[in-house]
C-alpha cells in the first residue's frame, strides 16, 4: 500500500507526516517513522465520521493532534465529504478554529 502522505513541518527539524490508513480506518500522524496518533473514522460514500482522536502521551503538545485534525478536514473537504464529528477532541477543537467548520456537524 502507498498511502498519500501530507508533510507538515514541526520544530526546525521535525516533520509530522499524515497518511489515510483505508484499511485500519484511520489517519496516521507519523514522525521520524513513528506513529505518533490518529484519527479514527468510519467512511460512506457522502461522509466520514471522526470517532475518536489519540497521540502517544509522550507526543501531547506538540500539535500532533491538531495537524491530524486540519489535516482530515482539508482531504473530506476536497472530496466533499460531509464531517460527522463523535470525537471530543475534534469537537473542543473546531470550538478553538471555528474558520475550520465548514461542512461539519457536531453529533449531540
Amino acid at each position: 500500500m502507498s498511502p498519500d502522505v501530507d508533510e507538515h513541518v514541526h520544530g526546525p527539524e521535525e516533520r509530522i507526516a499524515v497518511r489515510d490508513n483505508t484499511v485500519a480506518g484511520r489517519y496516521e500522524a507519523v514522525r521520524s517513522g513513528q506513529v505518533v496518533g490518529i484519527v479514527i473514522y468510519e467512511r460512506g460514500r457522502r461522509r466520514i465520521e471522526l470517532v475518536h482522536t489519540v497521540t502517544d502521551p509522550e507526543h501531547r503538545g506538540e500539535g500532533v493532534a491538531s495537524v491530524l485534525v486540519r489535516t482530515v478536514l482539508a482531504e473530506a473537504r476536497a472530496a466533499s465529504l460531509q464531517v460527522l464529528v463523535i470525537c471530543p477532541f475534534v469537537e473542543s477543537w473546531l470550538q478553538r478554529h471555528p474558520e475550520q467548520a465548514e461542512g461539519v456537524i457536531i453529533d449531540d
